[in-house]
């Protein structure tokens, strides 16, 4: 079975790496991107199975990239978990579901996200 591929895009290395480390921990590929405009030509150049993406960005804003993903036959269909320190405590408790992307708060906790990436992968 081929290793499902992950893109992580966020402008703070520390959270790269965290999350990195999680996913590959967990048999999954990871690739990643500190800037919108390079995780545009990432996702339409891999395809990735799921984007995690930071929704501030020094370039673009996340929700941005989104749209712009979603307009690309290539990338359209990509999954989408949405990473933000901007969340109130009930959704840091109950992660949020959006159309077909999720939201997830940092910090990033091991559990949460595992369990988030599975319920995206899975609905891809």
């Amino acid at each position: 079975m081929e290793k499902k591929l992950v893109l992580i895009v966020d402008d703070e290395k520390s959270i790269i790496e965290h999350v990195s480390s999680i996913l590959k921990y967990s048999g999954l590929e990871v690739i990643s991107s500190e800037r919108g405009e390079e995780a545009l030509r990432l996702a339409e150049e891999r395809k990735p199975d799921l984007i995690i993406l930071d929704i501030n960005l020094p370039d673009i804003d996340g929700g941005e990239l989104a749209n712009r993903l979603s307009q690309k036959e290539e990338t359209k269909n990509i999954p989408i978990i949405y990473l933000t320190g901007l969340v109130t405590k009930e959704e840091r408790e109950e992660p949020q579901k959006a159309g077909r992307h999720f939201l997830i708060a940092k910090p990033v906790l091991k559990g949460e996200l595992l369990s988030l990436v599975s319920k995206a992968l899975a609905e891809s």
